[in-house]
């Protein structure tokens, strides 16, 4: 979610620079927006952002009941229970966060978020083949830029620290003098 809306954003100022910055003519209502915005989670969800959101939320899940899973059980998940508690959370989100459920509360959001005027060029962004791809593209997208970004720090890891180090000893001193240590 937080790279389609960051994409989205982009797409409507790339749309909105080739008209000249005019956005599309179009009352700006509450009913407005939130048809518009009905329009860019439907092109989400045909491009798999719904299936995307039940697959991170299931991960999530998983990870974050693991280690209770753990000592319920008394022994450590295999690869084959991590899998089938994957399947139960997503299939547990399914039936809550239906892909209306999820349509309607994205939508409302960037309804808040977003003009009827900048929806409908998202709208139409989206419905091109760029936008499709990107869609399209969305966590593979969020990966590339996570691995590309990693590997930067990683790089300048020490220097990072130092800055870090040099930061909060700035604002606070005692760090430098040794009082708090336990």
């Amino acid at each position: 979610m937080r790279f389609l809306c960051g994409v989205m954003l982009a797409g409507v100022l790339v749309s909105m620079s080739a008209g000249c910055g005019q956005p599309a003519a179009i009352a700006d209502s509450q009913e407005a927006r939130l048809e518009q915005a009905r329009a860019v989670t439907e092109l989400e969800a045909a491009a798999g952002g719904y299936d995307a959101m039940l697959d991170k939320g299931a991960a999530l899940a998983r990870e974050g009941s693991a280690g209770a899973l753990v000592l319920e059980l008394g022994r450590e998940l295999t690869g084959d229970d991590e899998a089938a508690v994957e399947e139960v959370m997503r299939a547990a989100l399914a039936e809550v966060l239906t892909r209306e459920v999820w349509q309607e509360e994205v939508a409302g959001v960037y309804a808040d978020l977003f003009t009827a005027a900048e929806l409908a060029d998202a709208v139409e962004f989206y419905g091109s083949p760029t936008g499709r791809k990107i869609l399209e593209l969305g966590n593979r997208l969020d990966d590339a830029v996570v691995t590309a970004l990693t590997a930067e720090l990683n790089d300048h890891g020490a220097e990072l620290a130092a800055t870090i180090d040099a930061g909060l000893t700035e604002r606070f001193p005692e760090l430098s003098t040794g009082e708090n240590d336990a």
